[in-house]
């Protein structure tokens, strides 16, 4: 043990069990501190840590506990034994959780876990901040980046400018004024998760990690990419003086609402509808997998480029069964001049409707007329020319461009094809999923998806949301301002977005080098586990994405003040957390089955964490930690209610809504 050590011994080990150790302390140190040449050092404060120097190594030891024992002192009477506590013995007892080496390159590295115990009455030291930073492994911040290989930069005497490996997020609760810092790879280089109630601070603390991100002083961050799906409407304020503070970072608003004048800094967002894909159609319609599926996978396939063969047979076909199923004249009239105009045949074999009489319901403009069974066999004989029973069907959706109103008609045409192979209850079957499209048809809530009707390829779309102008990287956070839409709209919109852009990733020509990060605020309203929830199955992306994404670049920020009503799938592969105060016993149970790792200890901290505090564990810090989170300037709008403010007014005050 060197001199320095020596110098900050605060007790001696006086009992060993495998899982943990008793240590009494020093007589004289009343106050549980002690004054060493660089600060204060408290060092008996509940999950705070102490160091247990052995052969050429320490042991880092939690407190979890701290008790006195009074020792067989006489006293003259029972007063003073009373009020006297300076001849009592003060113990800790300590968990061993690893141990502080130094390697063969000089490094010193700390390392999970203890297979060689002290011996008794070895000596227990205060733990110091730089011993901190290696157990957290935050000593070195900055690491420089040498793009010149010359011999400067061999000898790291080169001007060249720094990347930072760890991004300081809040100040130790045990440590004072020790910063609590986090590894930028292993946090934003795989997914995790910010838990908590209501009001505990869990959108100030992403704003607050991402404020302080884009404010470092070189490289800041320009290459990433940080898209919130931001459904309250938090962070268009928190961000709006980024650019102000570093040029180098743009950030774009998109809202689903009709931009007002003068909202210069608002961009529209329209989604393109046919970049849904089937499933996505599917779930947007709330279509069943057993009759309305194959349907609407025929109807998305009829919008498409289809042959003229194939086109000419699906609308003759359904020309044939309007004119024989259909009941009321007027009605199969309007009908087949309809899909006469829609089917487009050919001149040189005109399919002529024009005499069919809506009033006597035959190719008659009078009783008696001969000619009328003549009229009606030549219609017949001219559709039924184009119907190839031999043909195989199988249109194919391939995300062509289409006027979102044909789908309508596509689904008509669908329902007359299978009337006419037989199928007559089909158009029963499918009402449901008919009045749905009618519905989002309808709705200005879905007006988005046809607002758009440009010609635009899904990567130019793509290139324009993420921020690539001409292969240049532009924007850094891309917030989507959900605060009006509803559910289904809020997953329609994640949905579909995630899907693209991890298509996208996928199909890079540098495979994982240009990461996104997915915000996913109030994440458990879109990533169910419940899969009956209207659109629930909208999850899947998402889960693929967690099991999936690490390899191409795309990762989740998933926020939630219900962990317990988040897929399992997603939570599970979260790698790190960011715990703020829970107090709903489920939700601890369900943060206790997703991450076996922690202890019961951290557990029980959960419900008493004050707001602006958090706990943070896994792959992120070497060990779980409590910290007040830094704040944030400006913050998002997520402010509480001022009650008392708002209640005790004047009568008759106004108010604007």
């Amino acid at each position: 043990m060197t001199k320095e050590d020596k110098q900050r011994v605060i007790g001696k080990v006086v009992a060993i069990n495998s899982d943990r150790f008793t240590v009494e302390l020093l007589s004289g140190l009343d106050n549980f501190n002690v004054s060493g040449f660089d600060d204060i050092h408290y060092f008996a404060q509940l999950n705070s840590y102490v160091i247990v120097p052995y052969q050429n190594f320490y042991i880092v030891a939690e407190v979890s506990g701290v008790r006195e024992r009074d020792l067989n002192v006489p006293f003259s009477n029972p007063t003073e034994q009373i009020l006297s506590k300076i001849q009592a013995g003060k113990f800790l007892e300590v968990l061993p959780i690893g141990t502080i080496r130094s390697s063969k390159d000089a490094t010193v590295n700390f390392d999970f876990g203890v297979s060689v115990y002290p011996t008794l009455y070895s000596d227990v030291l205060y733990i110091k901040e730089k011993e901190l930073d290696t157990i957290f492994k935050t000593d070195n911040i900055k690491v420089k980046i040498c793009e010149d290989q010359n011999d400067k930069c061999a000898n790291r005497d080169c001007e060249c400018k720094f990347r930072y490996t760890s991004l300081p997020i809040g100040k130790s609760t045990i440590f004072p004024d020790y910063e609590v810092k986090l590894d930028i790879d292993k946090f934003f280089g795989s997914h995790s998760a910010i838990l908590g109630n209501t009001g505990s601070g869990k959108s100030c603390t992403i704003t607050s990690m991402l404020q302080t991100l884009y404010n470092l002083d070189e490289n800041s961050a320009t290459g990433s990419t940080f898209i919130f799906f931001d459904v309250n409407g938090e962070y268009k304020q928190a961000f709006q003086k980024l650019n102000s503070k570093n040029k180098n970072i743009e950030v774009t608003n998109y809202t689903i609402d009709e931009v007002q004048k003068g909202k210069d800094d608002l961009k529209q967002f329209a989604l393109p509808h046919w970049f849904l894909n089937i499933d996505e159609w599917a779930l947007l319609l709330q279509a069943s997998e057993k009759s309305q599926l194959p349907l609407l996978r025929n109807a998305l396939g009829f919008t498409q480029s289809l042959t003229d063969e194939i086109r000419y047979h699906i609308y003759a076909c359904s020309i044939m069964y309007v004119f024989d199923h259909w009941e009321s004249p007027i009605a199969k009239r309007q009908k087949i001049v309809s899909l006469i105009q829609t089917a487009k045949f050919p001149e040189a074999q005109k399919v002529d409707f024009s005499t069919y009489n809506a009033q006597y319901g035959s190719f008659s403009d009078r009783p008696g007329d001969t000619n009328a069974g003549r009229k009606e066999e030549v219609f017949k004989n001219s559709v039924r020319a184009f119907i190839k029973e031999d043909l195989a069907i199988d249109p194919k959706y391939n995300s062509e461009k289409f006027n979102f109103h044909e789908l309508g008609q596509a689904i008509e045409n669908a329902l007359l094809y299978e009337e006419y192979h037989g199928n007559k209850q089909i158009r029963d079957y499918c009402s449901s999923m008919i009045t749905r499209f009618k519905s989002v048809k309808e709705r200005d809530d879905f007006s988005f998806l046809s607002k758009n009707e440009e010609d635009i390829t899904k990567d130019d779309f793509l290139d324009s949301f993420i921020g690539v102008d001409t292969k240049i990287k532009k924007n850094q956070v891309i917030i989507i301002d959900l605060n009006s839409a509803n559910d289904e709209t809020v997953e329609v919109v994640s949905c579909v977005l995630s899907r693209m852009i991890f298509d996208r990733l996928k199909q890079a020509k540098i495979r994982n080098s240009y990461p996104v990060n997915l915000v996913l605020e109030e994440a458990h309203r879109y990533i169910s586990k419940d899969s009956g929830r209207v659109f629930g199955d909208a999850n899947k992306i998402f889960e693929r994405i967690a099991k999936e994404g690490r390899k191409y670049g795309m990762f989740l920020i998933v926020s939630s003040q219900r962990p317990s009503e988040l897929s399992k799938t997603v939570l599970s592969q979260c790698s790190n957390f960011i715990v703020h105060r829970i107090q709903n016993p489920e939700d601890l149970s369900h943060i206790r089955q997703i991450t076996p790792h922690i202890s019961e200890t951290i557990l029980r901290r959960m419900p008493s964490i004050p707001t602006q505090n958090a706990l943070i564990f896994g792959h992120a810090v070497n060990l779980p930690t409590m910290f007040r989170v830094n704040d944030a300037d400006p913050r998002p709008r997520s402010e509480n209610n001022a009650i008392s403010n708002n209640w005790f007014k004047k009568r008759n005050f106004k108010i604007d809504l």
